[in-house]
Order: C-alpha cells, then sequence, then structure tokens
C-alpha cells in the first residue's frame, strides 16, 4: 500500500487554509480517499477486461472527479 499512500497529502486544510488537526477526521478522510481509490481502480480494471479502451475510461473516471459537486445545503 505504500505506492498507494502517495496519493495522500502531508496534511489537509481547512477553509482557512489551516492544517486539520482532528486525527479522527484526518483518518476518516484517508480512509474514504483510499476507499474511492480503490473503487477507481476496480471499475477501470473491469471496464478494460470488458474491452474498453483504457484511455476512454480514464477519462470518463476524470469528467466524474473533475464534475462532483457536493450535496449538502448551506455549505460553502
Amino acid at each position: 500500500m505504500s505506492s498507494k499512500k502517495n496519493i495522500l497529502p502531508k496534511y489537509w486544510y481547512s477553509k482557512k487554509n489551516e492544517k486539520l488537526s482532528c486525527k479522527e477526521k484526518i483518518i476518516l478522510l484517508n480512509e474514504n480517499i483510499e476507499e474511492f481509490d480503490r473503487l477507481a481502480s476496480e471499475i477501470y480494471d473491469e471496464a478494460i477486461l470488458m474491452g474498453v479502451e483504457k484511455k476512454q475510461i480514464q477519462e470518463v473516471l476524470n469528467k466524474v472527479v473533475n464534475n462532483i459537486n457536493s450535496t449538502l445545503k448551506n455549505v460553502k
């Protein structure tokens, strides 16, 4: 998992550009990112096994990430 750790930043920053200090929040966020990475890899692998062109599935996954919007209300 050491190569996958490179996807995580050394520090997470708040909207005020302050380092997050709550260890529980950091652990949860890191676990969520690692889970997302595993799921994206699974989708990618399955698409390739189905015969999808690698470049196309990469483009689709990039679009998904680049078009993420929060569903939270009243959060800026």
